[in-house]
């Protein structure tokens, strides 16, 4: 649970990189072009997927910082510990 909880705040830290970066790049002269999901998976797997229609292509196009941000609040949430409740616990 650690584990995944670290690795979630790791993935939300660096969605708030990519954003940041985004918004700097979009204030620069000239034309910008967004970094979408799956030039990222380019850059790190090697292999350029190809977007098509289905749910898994339309998440491809997405923003870079929207896919790792979900992600990693995906991950806090699911690894978060849980706590019992008791019904005869003492208040």
């Amino acid at each position: 649970m650690f584990l995944g909880r670290l690795l979630g705040w790791i993935f939300l830290l660096s969605a708030a990189f990519t954003a940041s970066a985004e918004a700097v790049a979009a204030l620069n002269t000239g034309e910008y072009i967004s970094l979408a999901t799956s030039d990222v998976l380019t850059i790190i797997t090697g292999i350029s997927p190809k977007p098509d229609n289905s749910f898994a292509g339309i998440l491809l196009l997405w923003p870079a910082w929207t896919s790792i941000g979900l992600t990693g609040l995906a991950l806090i949430f699911l690894c978060r510990k849980k706590k019992y409740k008791n019904s005869f616990s003492a208040k």
